[in-house]
């Protein structure tokens, strides 16, 4: 530990937590929360069955570790794996900056977002839900497919290594022109989309929604027995915003 070495671990079991290892006699803990990204359990919702089962294919494999605590007193010795790849990821870092076009590979669809390896480098990123097209998303496997191979720009770099990627910046914004096609006051036709406490998502293209604001209607529950999801009704356009990417509409009698 003092001398900051890696050390190979043979892996004993499993449990949602992380990994039960052994170096040399000796055993201990390896956390999920300290495994490489090669080997974190990318699951949807984070489903503590799914991230075991996944645990548990490591049973039997040799893991490369650093010690991260070590207590003879207490018997406690916990290890990370991803210590070892901190030098290994400052080097890949500094070829990379904020703005660059990067290929990569979709490697976990989680309800946040989706992870993605960086090649060459096998670095790894994540696109933001919001940050996966211009339209609102609910579920990130509408857009992207595990394996699927893409090209995202980078938006972030954290001091911590932390990569941030955008698909839709490398798409067009279809708020652009917006005012060439939408004006205020302007009667159109839209399908509600979503509630939430603020009101109603109304989409009246494929890449533009509208809010219907909630004091529309007075309550939330006056809001759903006026509107169903999926249903179409006429709006008029209250105000366009193209900067904010917002524009907020007035249901018709």
């Amino acid at each position: 530990k003092d001398e900051d070495e890696t050390i190979a671990v043979k892996v004993l079991g499993a449990n949602k937590g992380g990994l039960l290892v052994e170096a040399e006699g000796f055993q201990g803990f390896l956390p999920v929360s300290q495994l490489a990204p090669k080997h974190y359990p990318r699951v949807e919702g984070a489903d503590k069955t799914k991230i075991l089962t996944m645990l548990q294919k490591l049973v039997g494999t040799e893991i490369e570790v650093k010690i991260l605590t070590l207590d003879p007193a207490k018997e406690i010795v916990i290890f990370s794996e991803k210590a070892t790849e901190t030098k290994k990821l400052k080097e890949a870092l500094n070829k990379y900056k904020v703005g660059d076009v990067v290929n990569g590979e979709i490697t976990g669809i989680v309800d946040f977002g989706a992870f993605v390896k960086i090649l060459p480098d096998d670095l790894e990123g994540l696109i933001h839900i919001s940050e996966l097209d211009w339209q609102l998303i609910d579920d990130p496997a509408e857009v992207v497919k595990t394996g699927e191979k893409v090209k995202a720009k980078i938006i972030e770099i954290t001091n911590s290594g932390r990569i941030s990627l955008s698909l839709k910046a490398l798409k067009k914004d279809p708020w652009d022109n917006i005012a060439d096609v939408y004006k205020k006051g302007q009667e159109v036709k839209g399908k509600v989309t979503k509630f939430n406490p603020f009101g109603a998502f109304v989409a009246i293209s494929l890449k533009i929604q509208g809010l219907v604001h909630i004091s529309e209607f007075g309550n939330q529950a006056r809001m759903e027995e006026t509107l169903k999801i999926g249903e179409k009704y006429n709006f008029q356009i209250a105000q366009i915003e193209p900067k904010e990417h917002r524009m907020t509409l007035k249901l018709m009698a």
